[in-house]
């Protein structure tokens, strides 16, 4: 589940449906699962109000097969706590012109949502979770490529999972001067001096919790904060470096 409009990993409530009280055992805690939630989310670009949007969660899983939020895939190795994943994931990062109060900005190109296929490594240990991906834009809107790594160390005490996480993504400089660039004929209209982007890391933390309330149904809720680093955040579309997400819902166990 992509919470944040602009993070580049699974939300980590898929962790949560894959970690037990023994989370050595790779087992699924919640094999198929739906809910609906709302998050509430800034943005890094300038005058672009913050916004409320729906969260919906769909996992599904039988050990070949997963849907996952915004992702799909089938397993190319799922034994031993350990899995390889291909598959495809929705990337809801975005920039419209006329959703932001700066003059400037709103003569700037729209920036498209797309679709990532995505590779992904996860092991559970003793020790907690650790997952890694790479992902190519396939539908040859930004041609971004994006590489993310990021370590669980879930807390469970009866019905609640806490679940903090830290992470690091890098994106390519396609990917960033594509939502972050300004092309000469933008620079033109706009104002707003060229910029070409080159490619930069973006550091992250979650914390995501999930507390039982009966035998099938769950509250979820988590905060993902990320901080933009090099080009991505000099950018003169950005003056927020600093995007948070915050998010809740309820899930129902088949």
């Amino acid at each position: 589940m992509r919470i944040n409009k602009f993070t580049n990993k699974r939300c980590v409530i898929a962790i949560l449906s894959i970690i037990t009280l023994g989370y050595t055992q790779f087992t699924f805690a919640d094999p198929t699962s739906i809910g609906v939630g709302v998050g509430w989310s800034n943005s890094p670009y300038k005058s672009y109000s913050a916004s409320f949007y729906p969260v919906p969660h769909i996992d599904y899983d039988n050990g070949l097969f997963f849907i996952d939020d915004l992702s799909a895939g089938f397993y190319l190795y799922n034994e031993n706590n350990q899995s390889i994943s291909l598959g495809a994931r929705y990337l809801s990062n975005e920039f419209k012109p006329h959703d932001s109060d700066n003059h400037r900005l709103k003569q700037l190109d729209t920036r498209h949502t797309t679709v990532l296929a995505e590779i992904e490594y996860s092991i559970v240990t003793d020790w907690g979770g650790f997952s890694t991906s790479i992902g190519a834009d396939v539908l040859n809107e930004s041609n971004s490529i994006l590489f993310n790594a990021d370590y669980t160390v879930p807390y469970i005490q009866g019905d609640l999972i806490i679940a903090p996480t830290i992470g690091v993504s890098w994106a390519n400089s396609k990917h960033n001067n594509y939502y972050y660039g300004v092309s000469n004929k933008e620079s033109l209209r706009s104002g707003l001096h060229h910029f070409s982007a080159n490619s930069s890391f973006t550091p992250s933390l979650e914390v995501v919790a999930q507390y039982t309330l009966t035998d099938n149904i769950a509250t979820f809720g988590g905060v993902h904060i990320e901080k933009l680093t090099g080009d991505a955040a000099d950018s003169p579309m950005v003056d927020n470096s600093i995007l948070t997400s915050v998010y809740m819902g309820l899930s129902y166990k088949f």
